[in-house]
C-alpha cells in the first residue's frame, strides 16, 4: 500500500506529524508532498526539522497570489501523482493547497481522504470555508473530529483530532497562568489597518502583557501603515512549535484569530477570545473555553481566566493515526476484492 500525503502550512505540518510516525512504526509506504504555501523558515524548514518530516517532493510553489498559488499546485501535482501512482491520497485542513490537492484528485478519479473534514463556520465569505466545502464533497472518505457533523458527511469516518493526538504523546507538561497573554493574528479579514488597530485599542485596556507572535503578512500591513503597539504588547517572531506550546502552557489566557489555537485551548486549560465573527470549533465556545470577541460584554470571562484543563477534547479515546490508516487498509481491501 501507497499512500500520498500533500500539505504546505503550519497546521498541516502539525497535522501529518502522526500520520508520518505511524507510517514508519508499521513499514507503510508514506510519500510526502509539500507545497510549501507558507513558506518562511521560521514556518516550513524549522517545522520540518523539528518533527523530523522526511519531504519527498519539495514543490517551492510561490505563493504571490490565490489563483497562480491554486493553478501552479493542480499542474505539478498531476506529475506527481502519475510518477508516484499512490493507492490512496489524504489532504489536510483547508487550504489553497487542500483545495488544489482535492480537485485534482477528484478529477483524475484518484480514490483520496479529507482529513479533518465537516467543520464550518456557515459563512462563505471565509476562504476556508470554500476549500473545507469542495474537499469534502468530492473526497472519496471523510474523517472528522466531531460526532455531531457525521449525519453531514457522505462516507464520515470519527478518527479524533491529529494535533490533539501529537499534543498527548509528546507534549503533555504541567499548565500554569503565570506567562504573558498569548496572542496571533493572521486571518485576511483582519489583514486592515482599521481592523488591526481595533485588536491593540482593546488589547491597550488589559493590564497584562501580551506575546504578539506575529504572522509575516500582518507585520506587512503594521509596517505599511506605520501602526504603533501598545507598549503591554511584545511582538515576536512567529514561534517553533514546541515554543510556542511552552508559551501555551503557561500563558494566561489566548487572543487569537486561529483555528487551531481556538482548538487546543481544552488541552492547554486556557480561554480564548476569539477575534473573528464565526467560529468553526463550536464546541471550545459551547463548553466555555472559547468567545468571540463580538460576545464579550465585559472582562469579567478573560480576567476570570481559571478553567478545568480537557486533554482530550477533541480525542476521547480515539487513536487518530490508527483509524485512519487502519480505515485505507479496509477501504482498499473492499476496493480490491
Amino acid at each position: 500500500m501507497k499512500i500520498l500525503s500533500i500539505i504546505g502550512t503550519r497546521p498541516q505540518y502539525v497535522k501529518i506529524k502522526p500520520i508520518f510516525d505511524y507510517c514508519n512504526e508499521n513499514d507503510i509506504n508514506h510519500i510526502i508532498v509539500d507545497t510549501n504555501q507558507h513558506y518562511s523558515e521560521n514556518v516550513s524548514d524549522y517545522f520540518i526539522e523539528e518533527f523530523s518530516l522526511r519531504i519527498d517532493h519539495d514543490l517551492r510553489i510561490p505563493n504571490n497570489n490565490e489563483i497562480s498559488f491554486i493553478t501552479h499546485t493542480m499542474e505539478k501535482f498531476v506529475q506527481i501523482l502519475k510518477e508516484e501512482n499512490p493507492d490512496f491520497v489524504l489532504i489536510y485542513g483547508d487550504t489553497n493547497s487542500t483545495l488544489a490537492s482535492s480537485l485534482v484528485c477528484h478529477k483524475q478519479k484518484i480514490p483520496f481522504a479529507h482529513v479533518e473534514a465537516g467543520l464550518r463556520c456557515n459563512d462563505i465569505k471565509v476562504p476556508e470555508e470554500l476549500n473545507r466545502i469542495v474537499a469534502d464533497i468530492t473526497s472519496t472518505v471523510q474523517f472528522t473530529p466531531i460526532k455531531k457533523v457525521l449525519p453531514t458527511l457522505h462516507n464520515g469516518i470519527l478518527c479524533g483530532d491529529l494535533e490533539y493526538e501529537l499534543l498527548n504523546n509528546n507534549y503533555d507538561k504541567p499548565i500554569s497562568y503565570d506567562g504573558p497573554i498569548v496572542m496571533t493574528i493572521h486571518r485576511q479579514k483582519n489583514q486592515t489597518k482599521e481592523k488591526l488597530n481595533s485588536i491593540f485599542h482593546f488589547c491597550e485596556t488589559l493590564d497584562h502583557d501580551i506575546n504578539f507572535y506575529i504572522h509575516h503578512q500582518t507585520k506587512k500591513i503594521i509596517d505599511k501603515n506605520n501602526i504603533i503597539l501598545p507598549e503591554n504588547i511584545k511582538q515576536l517572531p512567529a514561534a517553533k512549535y514546541h515554543d510556542m506550546v511552552d508559551a501555551l502552557l503557561k500563558c494566561r489566557f489566548i487572543i487569537t484569530d486561529s483555528g487551531g489555537l481556538t482548538k487546543t485551548s481544552p488541552f492547554f486549560g486556557k480561554k480564548s477570545l476569539v477575534m473573528r465573527d464565526v467560529i468553526e470549533w463550536d464546541e471550545t465556545e459551547i463548553n466555555g473555553y472559547s468567545k468571540r470577541y463580538i460576545n464579550l460584554d465585559d472582562l469579567e470571562w478573560i480576567n476570570e481566566c481559571t478553567i478545568n484543563r480537557n486533554k482530550r477534547f477533541y480525542l476521547g479515546d480515539i487513536s487518530p493515526s490508527k483509524t485512519i490508516i487502519d480505515s485505507i487498509k479496509k477501504l482498499l481491501d473492499v476496493t480490491e476484492k
